[in-house]
């Protein structure tokens, strides 16, 4: 048995069930090293196996209370992977996010505790799954799903499958007759990142704010992504009065997208229309202008009168910042 598509899966039975739990806040995940057990001495994170009468949920809270000392806030399912290991044993694993804990991390004799920022996660001490998975959970790509199977900790095979939320992004463009250029890289969770992978330095980058005030009103704005912002003065122009950056929580409610990912197309997503679109006049004049297309692994080019075009069709004309 060499290959993911030798096993039935639909009747393929594990001997575990267990959890993983990414804990991601200000731009970093919660690692552990863990001490013992499976894949003792690999970077992971929280997690293990299911008690009797226990939810996947409910495993995951508690062994990262156990493992780590803090209680996950709010989690969500992200995804499943399953393992077959040539010697026999099998494995399946609800991974979980969530955007906020409760305490302090601290080591126990299971883990070591590490937060880590999302772009330094050290894939090479990790299982060797974790690097193809783990970046699609970060950049919006779940539900997703993988199958593997290892010989010991080599990784022999792979299959995996997840939901790609740019599909109906390409399909609007495309109806709209809007000619795009899209490229693929490393996900980036900022600027300075976005710039190190960077291919086509043509028109302008752009950087986007997610915001809301006190009455609950909220504002995507777009930017060129060098352009100074100061959030009291942009309220001001806006009309806004007092803003913050709108939760992780409230961005995908919103907008449809995660942290990290924030783009002028997602607007497609506010189908309420309750989202006010904001942008420098200078990215509408542009004959190339570059976004995320709803997912921090790649980047659409397309001019700005056809990114015009399109927050239109969408219900969403901008109000236009000058530069």
């Amino acid at each position: 048995m060499q290959s993911v598509r030798e096993i039935d899966w639909s009747s393929w039975k594990p001997h575990d069930v267990a959890t993983l739990m990414f804990v991601i806040r200000q731009g970093q995940v919660l690692l552990i090293r863990k001490l013992r057990g499976l894949g003792a001495g690999k970077i992971n994170a929280p997690g293990g196996r299911l008690e009797p009468g226990e939810t996947p949920e409910e495993a995951a809270v508690r062994e990262t209370i156990e493992e780590v000392h803090v209680r996950p806030l709010a989690p969500r399912k992200r995804g499943e992977v399953r393992f077959q290991f040539l010697d026999g044993y099998a494995l399946h694993c609800h991974v979980f996010s969530a955007d906020a804990c409760e305490g302090e991390a601290a080591a126990t004799d299971e883990a070591i505790p590490q937060w880590t920022p999302l772009a330094e996660i050290p894939y090479g001490e990790m299982w060797a799954d974790d690097s193809l998975w783990l970046p699609l959970m970060l950049t919006g790509r779940s539900p997703f799903s993988g199958r593997f199977i290892f010989d010991g900790e080599r990784m022999v095979d792979q299959e995996i499958e997840s939901h790609d939320p740019a599909t109906a992004l390409f399909a609007k463009l495309e109806g709209l007759g809007i000619a795009t250029h899209t490229v693929s890289h490393p996900p980036v969770f900022t600027v300075e990142q976005a710039k190190r992978h960077r291919v086509d330095d043509r028109g302008v980058h752009v950087k986007n704010l997610f915001l809301r005030n006190k009455k609950g009103s909220m504002w995507l704005v777009t930017t060129s992504e060098d352009r100074p912002v100061d959030l009291k003065e942009l309220a001001a122009k806006i009309g806004a009065g007092h803003v913050s950056f709108g939760s992780p929580d409230r961005l995908r409610q919103h907008l449809g997208v995660e942290p990290g990912s924030v783009t002028p197309f997602a607007v497609l997503h506010d189908e309420t229309r309750v989202v006010t679109s904001v942008i420098e006049r200078s990215l509408l004049e542009s004959t190339a202008v570059h976004c995320h297309p709803l997912t921090n692994d790649r980047t659409t080019s397309l001019s700005g009168p056809d990114l015009l075009r399109f927050l239109e069709a969408t219900g969403h004309l901008p109000t236009v910042l000058d530069s």
